[in-house]
């Protein structure tokens, strides 16, 4: 294994990763850096590990998790800040949108909230996502079936009802 041809590939994916957990991207930059740095300390298991994407995308939302739970985070994220675009009420609606399904994610019980994120934000394969979290490709499906309908009635039920 190579550092330059099977490690450094997957900054972009880990990126995206980091930044659904943690979106700031001075965060998801450090994160995938901290990512990086682990997987070269580690580079005597290289061999060992099956599948590389996987292993760096569990070290890297791992690290994302660390980091939004840090009482550092907190005190310096009370609440998020929303940019000045051309249309500001179009990017305010947009952006209460996100931050109402990454709550609705984060609400989920772990494997669901996990596979959802490794699914359709990743595009991970259910192959890849089953080996990563060491469940069948048909729990795989499943859990996405329901994490998928539960986000979707909750983002329904609260945007009809204005909770």
């Amino acid at each position: 294994m190579d550092l330059r041809t099977d490690i450094l590939p997957h900054r972009d994916r880990l990126y995206r990763l980091a930044l659904s957990i943690v979106p700031h991207t001075a965060e998801a930059e450090d994160i995938v850096q901290e990512t990086m740095l682990r997987a070269w300390e580690r580079r005597s298991e290289w061999p060992s590990i099956q599948n590389m994407a996987a292993w760096l995308s569990q070290v890297c939302r791992r690290l994302a998790l660390d980091c939004k739970k840090s009482s550092a985070y907190q005190a310096s994220h009370p609440s998020e800040k929303v940019e000045v675009s051309h249309d500001p009420s179009a990017h305010l609606e947009a952006r209460e949108a996100y931050e109402l399904c990454q709550q609705l994610i984060e609400q989920l019980p772990s494997p669901q909230s996990d596979i959802l994120r490794l699914r359709d934000i990743e595009g991970l394969s259910y192959r890849d996502i089953a080996t990563h979290l060491s469940l069948s490709e048909d729990q795989v499906r499943v859990y996405l079936h329901r994490a998928r309908e539960k986000v979707r009635e909750q983002y329904v039920r609260m945007q009809d009802y204005g909770l």
